[in-house]
């Protein structure tokens, strides 16, 4: 007797598990940041985050079959999306409450909608209201009528450019990667964490910010050893890897799914005021709709 076995449904969903993950343990980093870590130099808090990182997956590093081209194209993606990213994230802490940050974070799927479609010379209609939809949801979440946008344009402009750099580093993470199939993603991933690292390094020598290491606490060091080893290394490659399974529509949607998440942190554990929880709810649920609604887009168009 034969037996066929059929691939089982739920396992198209992992890449979304990946993602949705990532996001629940993304949505503690900003309160997280902002009460421990604001008195760091940014470009110090960057740089030892990225190193942790980076010698995280060192172990796994094996490239022989890649050719130089592509392992510096994998750097210059880490550079990108991490080590530019970290250095304009990082400061906008000093001009923004941790929910803030959050808040300017809600137009990372347009920016992925937008890019891609640049790529592509092509904007996919759906995936781009699905994205506008998730942006609406998230804003909803976190707004009432208590709640304005930041004085401060500084600390918007630098999440705004932070948010850009992490958008086209996954989308340019996504279109290397399919090129190079026979590589596990494992195995490679120490290239981008050494990219980013570059950057920060370089930062930290020129802000003189290695000065500052000697006067870590020991919470401030545990909080760093938590970012660089979870929220960064091991997030940061569950992200990646699941950006490259799901639709265009889907990443963008799922990028924004971190703010309310981030506001309910912050209103539960780190004593930040950020909108009602009622509001938290109806815009999770638009969030979920337009998750979903990429999800259909993806199934006709695959």
């Amino acid at each position: 007797m034969i037996v066929c076995i059929t691939p089982i449904p739920c396992l198209t969903f992992i890449p979304v598990i990946y993602l949705f993950t990532v996001s629940v343990i993304w949505s503690a980093s900003f309160g997280l940041f902002k009460s421990c870590l604001t008195t760091v130099d940014p470009s110090l808090a960057a740089f030892l985050r990225l190193a942790l990182a980076l010698l995280a997956f060192v172990p796994f590093l094996n490239v022989k079959n890649l050719p130089a081209k592509a392992r510096l194209a994998y750097c210059a993606i880490g550079a990108v999306q991490y080590g530019l990213m970290y250095m304009f994230l990082n400061r906008s802490f000093q001009y923004l409450d941790g929910w803030q940050v959050a808040l300017m974070t809600i137009f990372t799927p347009f920016y992925i909608v937008i890019i891609e479609g640049f790529w592509k010379k092509k904007v996919d209609v759906v995936f781009l209201a699905a994205a506008l939809l998730a942006i609406a949801g998230a804003a909803i979440a976190i707004c009432d009528k208590g709640c304005t946008l930041p004085d401060s344009i500084t600390g918007c402009v630098l999440v705004q450019l932070s948010d850009i750099s992490f958008a086209a580093g996954v989308l340019a993470y996504r279109h290397v990667r399919r090129n190079h199939p026979e590589v596990s993603d494992a195995r490679l991933y120490a290239l981008l964490f050494a990219g980013g690292t570059a950057i920060a390094l370089c930062m930290t020598l020129f802000s003189g910010g290695f000065g500052q290491i000697a006067r870590l606490t020991a919470i401030q060091w545990e909080v760093l050893l938590y970012m660089g080893l979870v929220s960064s290394a091991l997030c940061f490659f569950l992200w990646n890897v699941g950006a490259t399974k799901v639709s265009t529509g889907t990443l963008a949607v799922m990028s924004d799914l971190k703010i309310p998440m981030a506001v309910a942190v912050s209103l539960g554990f780190f004593n930040e005021s950020a909108g009602s929880w009622a509001r938290l709810a109806t815009g999770s649920a638009i969030i979920c709709l337009a998750a979903y609604l990429a999800h259909k887009r993806a199934e006709r168009t695959t």
